[in-house]
């Protein structure tokens, strides 16, 4: 083999060795996809929340899943409702007085009203 044949070798493990990692991080990315939580907050401590009521004496898994997505989606809600009171006052750091705002202005959050007043 002269020179030039073996740079063509070489080049093509490194081609092939590239085409190797990539196909490797694609798999990865597809795992990590796979692998994400459904769920943000923690399981076991909302059902242990959910005990705390004298009225609970036993919640299904179906129940407590659902409690816990849809606290995820009230959470996820109001701070995007906050952040909008911050971005108009062309701030980066969501305050209380972001929360009140929000909570003033959206009727469905009106229930909250007083909360945050301690």
């Amino acid at each position: 083999m002269d020179e030039s044949e073996d740079s063509l070798v070489v080049n093509s493990k490194d081609d092939s060795s590239g085409k190797d990692a990539e196909h490797i991080q694609e798999e990865n990315e597809q795992e990590e996809e796979k692998s994400e939580k459904i769920l943000r907050l923690p399981f076991a401590r909302v059902r242990h929340i959910m005990k705390i009521d004298p009225d609970v004496h036993h919640a299904s898994q179906e129940a407590v899943f659902l409690i816990t997505k849809s606290t995820e989606l009230f959470i996820e809600s109001l701070a995007k409702e906050a952040y909008a009171h911050t971005a108009q006052g062309k701030r980066r750091t969501l305050q209380k007085k972001d929360l009140d705002s929000a909570i003033e202005s959206a009727d469905c959050l009106a229930f909250l009203e007083g909360v945050l007043d301690t």
